[in-house]
C-alpha cells in the first residue's frame, strides 16, 4: 500500500522497496508479408510495465537435435539456437535456474489460452466473434526454441526462431523482477497470460480485420498474437535468475504463426462455422485440438 508511480521513459518505476516487483511485457515482433510468399520485414512495439509482489520456485528442461544453423530457417539471419550451448548466458549469473514445462504447467498455460481464445471467439468486449479459432497445443520444440532465448536472461526478442515445421514463428515476452512473498510458477505463468490479453481494452475493434501497417498506439502485440487463428501451437519457456537484490523471471511463449501486418489478425463471423473437425466440447467457440492451419 501506498506505493508511488513514476514514468522514467519506457519504465513505470516502483519507489517502495519492500515487497515490490516490476513486471515487464514485450509484444511480439510485426511483420510484413508480400503478396506473394510472406517475406517478412520485422518491427517490433514499445515495453510496459506493471508491479505486482512475487517469489516463485524453479525447475529444468528438454533440449532438441535439430540443425538451427540451417541458413533454410532464417535466410541471411542466424537463429537464435544456431550454436547454442546447453548452459546459461553470462548475464544470468551463477544460480540461474529452468521453470520445467512439466504436464502441469503446460495445462495450465494450454488451458488459459484457450479460455481466453474461446471467450473472444464467442464474441467478447465489442469484438467480431471468429469463424474458425483454433484450439492451441502444446509444441516441444516451440518450447525449446522459447528456452534458447529464455537463458541468455536478456529481455529481447530473438532475431529468428522458425522450426521446420513453423516458419514464420511469433513471440511474446514478459520479465518481472521481485523480491518479498511466495507464489507458484503456475500462477505466475496464467498471471502473464491474462495480463497479455488485458491489452484487448486497448485494441481498436479495426485492428482484427486488418492489422494496419503503421500502429503507433497502445500495447496490443501480445493479445493480438495471442487471439490470432493462424496459430494452432504454442511453447513456452521460464526461468530465474538474481540480478543484485533482485530475483527475475523471464517467461518466453512463441507460437506457431506470428503477427502479418496488412492481414486479419482473425476472420470474423458466426462462431466456429468454418471450422473443418467441429467444435471443442470443453472450450465452446474454438475448433477441436485436430483443427490444423
Amino acid at each position: 500500500a501506498g506505493s508511488k508511480f513514476e514514468i522514467l521513459g519506457d519504465f513505470l518505476q516502483v519507489s517502495e522497496v519492500k515487497l515490490e516487483e516490476v513486471l515487464v511485457l514485450h509484444s511480439i515482433t510485426l511483420c510484413r508479408a508480400t503478396a506473394m510468399n510472406l517475406f517478412l520485414v520485422c518491427k517490433r512495439n514499445v515495453v510496459s510495465y506493471f508491479e505486482l509482489v512475487l517469489l516463485i520456485t524453479y525447475f529444468g528442461l528438454c533440449t532438441s537435435t535439430t540443425n538451427y544453423c540451417d541458413r533454410s530457417l532464417c535466410g541471411r539471419g542466424q537463429h537464435i539456437g544456431c550454436n547454442a550451448t546447453k548452459g546459461f548466458a553470462a548475464a544470468c549469473g551463477k544460480n540461474a535456474e529452468y521453470i520445467p514445462m512439466d504436464a502441469k504447467m503446460k495445462e495450465i498455460i494450454l488451458n488459459k489460452h484457450n479460455t481466453l481464445r474461446a471467450k473472444m471467439a464467442q464474441g467478447f468486449g465489442g469484438f467480431p466473434p471468429a469463424q474458425r479459432m483454433p484450439t492451441l497445443v502444446w509444441d516441444d520444440e516451440l518450447a525449446t526454441v522459447a528456452s534458447f532465448n529464455a537463458r541468455r536472461c536478456k529481455f529481447r526478442h530473438d532475431n529468428c526462431r522458425n522450426t521446420k515445421e513453423f516458419k514464420y514463428s511469433g513471440q511474446n515476452l514478459a520479465m518481472a523482477r521481485f523480491s518479498g512473498k511466495t507464489v507458484k510458477p503456475d500462477e505466475r505463468a496464467a498471471f502473464f497470460l491474462q495480463k497479455w490479453f488485458d491489452e484487448y481494452r486497448h485494441c481498436p475493434k479495426s485492428i482484427i480485420a486488418k492489422f494496419p501497417l503503421s500502429y503507433k498506439g497502445p500495447q496490443i502485440g501480445h493479445f493480438t498474437l495471442m487471439m490470432n487463428d493462424r496459430v494452432w501451437k504454442v511453447g513456452c519457456s521460464m526461468v530465474r535468475y538474481k540480478s543484485g537484490k533482485w530475483t527475475i523471471l523471464f517467461f518466453v511463449c512463441n507460437y506457431s504463426m506470428n503477427n502479418i501486418l496488412g492481414r486479419p489478425v482473425y476472420t470474423g463471423g458466426k462462431t466456429a462455422s468454418k471450422c473443418q473437425t467441429g467444435q471443442n466440447a470443453k472450450f465452446k467457440g474454438l475448433c477441436s485440438t485436430k483443427e490444423k492451419v
